[in-house]
C-alpha cells in the first residue's frame, strides 16, 4: 500500500490517517489477529504509514481501541435509543435487536478486541462501561415513565430492571456473534425481544 505518511498535515490528512488506521486494525483483526498481541508497527505498515505517524494520531494503543470502540458504541446506543414500547411494541423491538446484533456481526472482530481489551485496560472499560451507564439512565427514564401511565408493574425496580437489561443484553449479543453462526440471529432477536417485551413491558405485576 502507498504511502500516505509525507503528505501534506492538514484536517483532511489527518482524518485519512486515523480512518487507514482504524481500517487497518480492523482487517488484522477480522484476520485473526489478537488485539494484544498486535504491535503498533504492524498496524502502521498494514496501514501504509511510518510508526512515528502513528504517535501523531494516536497516544497509544488504548487510544486506538477507545476510537474503534466509539464508532461501535454510537451504531448501537443509537438503534437501542430510538426504540420506545409505546412506538411498534414487540415487532419493533424485534428489529431494534435485529439491527443491533447485526452491527455486531458486521464489526465482530472489534468486538471481541473490546471484550479482550476491557478486562485488563481501565481505560477502554471505563470507556466502555460510560457509554452501557447512559444507556441504562435512558432505559431507567423510559420504565419510570412507563409506571406513571400504569403500563409496567408498579412494584418494578427501574434501577434493577434497567441495569439486567443493558448488561444482560450486551452480553449476550456479543457472544452470540462470536460463537454462533449468523443463521442463528434472527432467533435470538425474537427472544431477547420476547424476554424484554413479556418480561418487563408487558408485566403487570411481579410474581411472587
Amino acid at each position: 500500500m502507498p504511502s500516505i505518511t509525507r503528505r501534506p498535515q492538514g484536517p483532511d490528512h489527518r482524518a485519512a490517517v486515523e480512518a487507514a488506521v482504524l481500517a487497518a486494525t480492523e482487517r488484522l483483526l477480522a484476520g485473526g489477529a489478537r488485539f494484544t498481541e498486535l504491535g503498533v508497527k504492524q498496524i502502521a505498515d498494514e496501514a501504509g504509514i511510518a510508526r512515528s505517524t502513528f504517535y501523531l494520531h494516536f497516544r497509544d494503543k488504548t487510544d486506538l481501541m477507545v476510537r474503534l470502540a466509539r464508532d461501535t458504541r454510537r451504531e448501537i446506543f443509537e438503534v437501542g435509543e430510538n426504540w420506545l414500547p409505546t412506538n411498534g411494541g414487540l415487532e419493533a423491538l424485534i428489529d431494534g435487536f435485529t439491527a443491533i446484533i447485526a452491527i455486531y456481526r458486521e464489526r465482530v472482530a472489534v468486538v471481541a478486541a473490546i471484550h479482550e481489551t476491557i478486562a485488563y485496560d481501565p481505560v477502554v472499560r471505563e470507556f466502555w462501561d460510560g457509554g452501557l451507564t447512559g444507556f441504562i439512565e435512558r432505559m431507567r427514564t423510559t420504565l419510570v415513565e412507563e409506571q406513571c401511565a400504569g403500563r409496567v408493574a408498579a412494584d418494578m425496580d427501574p434501577d434493577t430492571a434497567a441495569r439486567v437489561m443493558s448488561w444482560s443484553g450486551e452480553s449476550v449479543i456479543a457472544r452470540h456473534v462470536t460463537v454462533r453462526d449468523a443463521a442463528d440471529d434472527a432467533k435470538l432477536a425474537r427472544e431477547l425481544a420476547m424476554q424484554r417485551w413479556y418480561g418487563v413491558y408487558a408485566r403487570t405485576a411481579e410474581a411472587p
